[in-house]
């Protein structure tokens, strides 16, 4: 598959992830497990893009971006990363987990001058919205969506054309012990993803469940899929709790209303007849 036309395949990937996450809701299609099984898919590597996938999805998973605010964009990292690990061979995947966290972060720099190009269009809206044209709104807000993630794409596109060959060479030259150590901090970073997501989630309620797993998972030797059917299974018996405790509340709230206006009407008979 000539370079070309691989990245073209990772362009359009790109495209559907990255711009579809928005045109449908926010749908998490930009996340690194949707991404890079799908690049996979697509240059026929479909194993290497679910392993990356969701290696990067642990890596970013504490990565968070607040309003306006872009830390990081984890679809453009995941997408050159698999590109690069299934071009350059089965021995990069952990070379590709640990590039991936730079390019996270020139990505969110770059999403950042992006989004302030795209706030020309903010006047044009303020008008449609002035002389109420809700269809002009629709097609700007539409031709808006397409020119902006279109630039992403080719962003992708032209780094893969231009940086595949570099990186390829670049990675199969690397020293043994440099590969080693690339794959030890492959092997960190999502544990520092874990933990960005718990300083985020942490509280000292739900620390008894994290502890529990941990004891599971390092003693018990659980595997993961294991371990979320077991986290499931405690979520529904607290969910069926709280139901039942919510339902004796309001049930309880009735009988305070219905004795409350008993007295009520018992209080004006004995005014009356006063």
């Amino acid at each position: 598959m000539s370079i070309v036309k691989i990245a073209l395949i990772a362009a359009v990937a790109e495209f559907i992830c990255f711009g579809g996450n928005w045109v449908t809701g926010q749908s998490m299609l930009d996340q690194p497990i949707v991404i890079g099984p799908l690049v996979g898919l697509l240059l026929g590597d479909l194993h290497t893009g679910i392993i990356l996938g969701t290696s990067l999805e642990a890596v970013f998973l504490g990565a968070a971006n607040v309003g306006g605010a872009v830390a990081l964009n984890p679809s453009i990292a995941t997408t050159l990363a698999v590109t690069f690990a299934i071009v350059s061979g089965s021995n990069s995947e952990s070379v590709a987990i640990a590039i991936a966290v730079p390019l996270g972060l020139l990505g969110g720099v770059f999403e950042v001058g992006v989004n302030a190009l795209f706030s020309f269009f903010v006047p044009i809206w303020n008008k449609a919205a002035a002389e109420g044209n809700d269809k002009k709104i629709v097609r700007v807000h539409y031709i808006a969506w397409f020119l902006k993630y279109l630039i992403f794409s080719v962003v992708v596109f032209v780094t893969i054309v231009v940086g595949i060959k570099p990186v390829s060479i670049f990675v199969k030259s690397l020293p043994i012990f440099v590969e080693k150590g690339l794959s030890l901090t492959g092997g960190l970073l999502p544990a520092v993803g874990f933990a960005m997501l718990l300083k985020m989630v942490w509280s000292n309620k739900l620390s008894i469940f994290f502890l529990f797993g941990f004891v599971m998972a390092e003693y018990m030797k659980l595997p993961l899929i294991a371990l979320a059917v077991i986290g499931l299974v405690i979520t529904l018996a607290i969910a069926y709790v709280d139901i039942d405790i919510l339902k004796v509340k309001q049930s309880k709230e009735v009988i305070h209303k219905d004795i409350s206006i008993d007295h009520s009407d018992v209080d004006e008979e004995e005014d009356f007849l006063s």
